[in-house]
């Protein structure tokens, strides 16, 4: 659990102190690494996604958990509760805030290693939450120079997430097969491609909405297939 717990708070110390240079950095430096974080994110999204070895399995997830997730409105309480932040933190800029807040939460859940890394952890294997730390503060510290105070809070949602699966790793382990890992990594893929996208101003995915997808080759293998 120290491992879960030193991620979120990486998170918010790159944030912080990305905040607070923020202006001591040109804006064209921002910019050029925000791009090839972009790229990077995308590499990472088509790496995940091409390992799938059914196909049809991860495009009825995505179709699956992006319409429960609509009716949900994920994203649109995640734009919630970054306003109801940006409030009480007396944040100016109001997009920006909420933009930074729900794109970087997105980023850093719903990868891969944000599940694979606490089961890990339960294990008793760290090295993996260890790495996604070092990426999680590297990327908060660049987000924080362009949208300010709204990445701060993103380390207590890395926090909860990655420690629900900590817990739930330790009581449902036996439920992580291979071929869970393969496909929820893949269908993970296609949501970092999706936002990947919408870093470089492509499209306007929703991208919280698609996270109930995620837990449908779990349910497909042992309870379905």
């Amino acid at each position: 659990m120290l491992a879960v717990i030193l991620n979120g708070c990486m998170t918010s110390l790159g944030a912080l102190i990305g905040f607070f240079l923020k202006r001591g950095i040109p804006q064209h430096y921002t910019q050029a690494i925000f791009g090839v974080i972009s790229l990077c994110v995308a590499i990472m999204g088509i790496q995940a996604a091409v390992a799938t070895q059914n196909l049809i399995l991860v495009l009825a997830s995505m179709i699956v958990g992006t319409l429960v997730g609509t009716a949900l409105h994920i994203e649109d309480h995640m734009q919630q509760f970054g306003e109801f932040l940006r409030k009480r933190l007396r944040a100016g800029n109001e997009s920006n805030f909420v933009k930074g807040f729900v794109t970087l939460s997105s980023m850093q859940v719903i990868g891969a290693m944000a599940i694979l890394g606490p089961v890990q952890a339960a294990l008793g294997n760290n090295e993996l939450l260890y790495f996604k730390s070092v990426l999680d503060f590297t990327s908060a510290f660049i987000f924080a120079t362009i949208y300010g105070l709204g990445i701060v809070p993103v380390g207590l949602v890395v926090l909860v997430y990655q420690g629900l699966f900590y817990v739930l790793a330790t009581l449902f382990l036996p439920l992580m097969t291979a071929d869970v890992i393969r496909e929820l990594n893949a269908v993970g893929g296609i949501m970092i491609l999706g936002i990947a996208l919408n870093m470089f101003g492509t499209t306007k995915l929703k991208i919280a909405d698609f996270l109930p997808a995620l837990f449908i080759p779990m349910i497909y293998y042992h309870f379905i297939g």
